[in-house]
């Protein structure tokens, strides 16, 4: 079979190719079949292409060759009508004949230079300034193990603790020769310590944990291990308020007298005002408010206690040279609210167990695309003496 017969066979499969290629609705069947046509196509060209060639080396004289199809263009062509032609009639010189309007939509569809000005064009590419970090909220440190807390040992969800709770000093008593020993026993009673659990969970996305550039973990630790420390002091000071001693009823609502403070101070007893474990506890603000009274200033705050000053500044503060630790837990300056603390830590009883857990759990959430992070730790706070924690109370009025 010579060259032009090959040639008009390709032109007939890429007529039928293309009447094929305008059916509606196309199926995947019918594009097989397209596919499999122009395939059968490019093959005929080839064979022509090997015809001419062995013709030429024959010495055969080759036909004329015909005047490429000249393909007037329509009104109303398109990018699509034309390339349609182009496979029914194998003209490349067809889409040659586009219209200018019908050529743009052969132009680069987004025409202009990458730049960072527009997003679209390269500026969603440039980073953005980040800063990777987040900046945290300044959150308390837990205050239990600087006070000189008694850590309560044990096992299960309930410690009985014994105390002593004879009213004497359990003095001997003076005997004649040959009298009788006075018999003494000390009262005892028992303090429950029950652990409750605590616990925090977050949720996190996949995405967030694949995508974030702020250090998210590194934050989320320390957000819960400062919420931790929050709720232990929380529980701390409410329990000191509760079960200790209500010393001192304040001549204001609202203010505290300079000779109020040495009046609280020595409601506590000689035995529990000795010792590393005895501090002040109150608002900063209160603090604030007691460093204001002018004329008694550097009498009320006159020792410092560590590396301190005389701002208010110091980790540690002195009050009458004994530390002094502030919590927004304590009442404010205000009507019935306890401003004032004063107390030896040392008995004041805690439990913790277990210590903070951590769960990972990447299967609960997985159908959603989440992983769980799950936190709990027990613990108990508990006054192991009333008399150990002396506080101060604002009238109603």
């Amino acid at each position: 079979m010579n060259a032009v017969e090959l040639r008009r066979q390709k032109a007939q499969i890429v007529e039928e190719a293309g009447a094929l290629a305008k059916t509606e609705n196309i199926t995947d069947e019918q594009r097989a079949q397209i596919d499999g046509m122009l395939s059968k196509a490019e093959q005929l060209e080839a064979d022509a292409v090997r015809a001419e060639k062995l013709e030429n080396y024959r010495g055969v004289v080759k036909p004329a060759p015909e005047a490429p199809a000249y393909h007037q263009r329509r009104t109303g062509d398109d990018a699509q009508s034309i390339f349609l032609r182009y496979i029914r009639t194998g003209d490349e010189g067809a889409q040659r004949e586009i219209n200018p309007a019908v050529q743009a939509e052969y132009r680069a569809s987004n025409d202009t230079t990458i730049n960072i000005t527009t997003a679209a064009d390269g500026g969603d590419l440039v980073p953005t300034g980040h800063f990777q970090g987040i900046i945290e909220r300044a959150r308390p440190l837990a205050l239990y193990n600087q006070l000189g807390v008694r850590m309560i040992p044990g096992s299960g969800t309930t410690v009985n603790v014994p105390t002593d709770n004879e009213a004497d000093d359990g003095q001997f008593v003076s005997t004649s020769e040959s009298g009788e020993f006075d018999r003494d026993a000390p009262a005892v009673n028992k303090v429950a310590m029950t652990l409750v659990k605590y616990t925090k969970r977050l949720d996190l996305t996949y995405e967030i944990m694949q995508d974030e550039d702020s250090r998210l973990m590194d934050f989320l630790n320390n957000f819960v291990g400062a919420g931790m420390a929050a709720t232990m002091n929380n529980l701390l000071i409410t329990e000191a308020l509760t079960d200790g001693t209500a010393g001192l009823t304040l001549d204001s609502a609202t203010a505290i007298g300079s000779a109020e403070i040495p009046e609280l101070l020595y409601k506590l007893s000689a035995e529990y005002a000795a010792g590393n474990s005895v501090a002040w506890m109150m608002r900063r603000a209160t603090e604030g408010y007691l460093r204001g009274l002018a004329s008694q200033s550097q009498f009320v705050f006159g020792n410092a206690v560590g590396p301190a000053t005389g701002n208010g500044t110091a980790v540690t503060s002195s009050l009458w040279g004994i530390p002094l630790h502030t919590s927004s837990f304590m009442g404010g300056l205000q009507a019935s609210g306890k401003s004032l603390l004063i107390g030896n830590f040392n008995y004041m009883g805690m439990r913790l167990d277990p210590t903070m857990t951590f769960l990972r759990d990447p299967y609960s959430r997985a159908s959603y695309g989440e992983v769980r992070l799950h936190y709990y730790f027990r613990t108990d706070f508990e006054v192991l003496q009333a008399a150990a924690f002396q506080y101060a109370t604002h009238p109603t009025a």
